[in-house]
């Protein structure tokens, strides 16, 4: 039996009708384990477009969660729907429950060692409840990576060879591979003695230390005829043991998305979106949200080829439905600094009856209405596009933007 505890806490703030709003949102779950006869927490970050659209996002697991959650949740934040370096996912932080009993869940099981710990059913425990809990109560997509610091860089490594396939991607920071003289050089043998094809798909950092085993399991690697593609390794000479975390996942992220990421800044045909399109299943198994900024420069370079543009819409309709919103307001603005005004406000206002909940368009729609002083209308719809904000959980960057023309609106009335 799974026993489930939300514990949601939203402050919600309002000076006027629609003043200054202030949102915030923290989940914290707890499930059942039968494998551990024990419950364990979790921290749950969700990306800001979660509750504006119904897209599957991929998700990230990280060990010692309580400690890591709110960097790399910030640095998800940054790289993806502010940089758009990777895309957006969510993070799900397993929490530890104290030292000593992390140490002894990321320590290998290993009947030789006195100090064994319970690494293997802490394992079990992530593949086969944790994750299809997660899949069952989000919108998850089927990529997943998991990732562990120091101890928990031990436990993906032990987890790794144990289980090379039960997620897409491992990131391994600075993994005390020191434990009990090395012993895991002796496990990664055996392995790779019994699976020469041995493959995964692994990250592992070093910092400015030594004394890690890192090194001479890399050698053993190399001894066993492993693909350099398995084991990928970056040393970060300038970082310290406890600041190596955010490094190593900026360095792993940014490569594991290259084919998200793309080598084009802007498609000029259909074809390139269809490619990219395929790609993106090749190698991931879903598409995930495609770029803003794609989409933008796609329309600046066919800003003038209004047919080859409907045409990318459709196109985008069929691969990437939670996307045409987006693609629409940004043609509208578009033409709005070209002068096409009374085009801008057409499709605006088809783009809305097909997407009455993309906030953003109601915010385009009100400052074309408050340029031709059409106030009462502006104010309606800006109202409109600040109650979706605020349900959508928009980020307070975002609401801002719909705040100020609610100001101009009143301001000009």
């Amino acid at each position: 039996m799974k026993r489930t505890v939300l514990i949601l806490f939203t402050l919600l703030i309002r000076i006027t009708c629609f003043g200054q709003v202030i949102n915030s949102t923290i989940e914290r779950d707890i499930i059942h384990s039968d494998i551990l006869n024990d419950d364990s927490e979790i921290s749950v970050y969700l990306p800001p477009s979660y509750s504006a659209t119904n897209q599957n996002f991929p998700v990230l697991y990280i060990l010692d969660g309580d400690y890591n959650f709110f960097y790399v949740s910030g640095l998800l934040e940054l790289q993806s729907s502010i940089s758009e370096n990777i895309p957006e996912m969510i993070l799900i932080g397993i929490s530890g429950k104290g030292s000593e009993t992390y140490r002894t869940n990321c320590k290998p099981n290993i009947d030789t060692i006195k100090g064994k710990g319970n690494a293997d059913q802490y394992a079990d425990f992530i593949e086969t409840e944790l994750v299809p809990f997660v899949n069952t109560k989000y919108r998850t997509s089927n990529y997943k990576l998991l990732a562990g610091h120091s101890a928990g860089g031990l436990f993906i490594m032990n987890t790794v060879l144990q289980k090379p396939n039960a997620f897409n991607a491992y990131i391994a920071i600075s993994p005390s591979l020191w434990w009990e003289k090395n012993v895991m050089n002796d496990v990664a043998i055996q392995t790779f003695k019994s699976n020469p094809n041995f493959s995964s798909n692994v990250y592992v950092s070093l910092a400015n230390e030594k004394g890690m085993g890192v090194d001479k399991f890399l050698e053993v690697v190399k001894d066993n005829n492993i693909s350099d593609s398995v084991f990928k390794f970056k040393h970060f000479p300038d970082e310290n043991h406890n600041s190596v975390g955010l490094p190593t996942y900026l360095w792993a992220l940014k490569d594991i998305f290259i084919p998200w990421k793309g080598e084009k800044e802007y498609f000029e045909k259909t074809s390139e979106l269809k490619d990219y399109h395929t790609n993106m299943l090749k190698a991931y198994g879903s598409a995930f949200n495609i770029q803003n900024s794609l989409l933008m420069y796609t329309i600046y370079v066919l800003r003038e080829d209004a047919a080859e543009l409907e045409k990318m819409q459709a196109e985008i309709k069929q691969l990437y439905p939670e996307a045409v919103a987006k693609f629409d307001n940004f043609w509208v603005q578009r033409l709005i600094s070209m002068d096409k005004n009374a085009e801008a406000e057409a499709l605006l206002q088809k783009s809305i009856k097909e997407h009455p909940d993309f906030f953003d368009s109601y915010n385009t729609l009100s400052k074309l209405k408050l340029k031709n002083k059409e106030f009462k209308i502006a104010e309606g719809l800006i109202n409109k596009g600040i109650e979706l904000a605020i349900t959508q959980k928009a980020r307070q960057w975002q609401l801002n933007e719909l705040l100020e023309t609610k100001e101009k609106i009143e301001a000009a009335d």
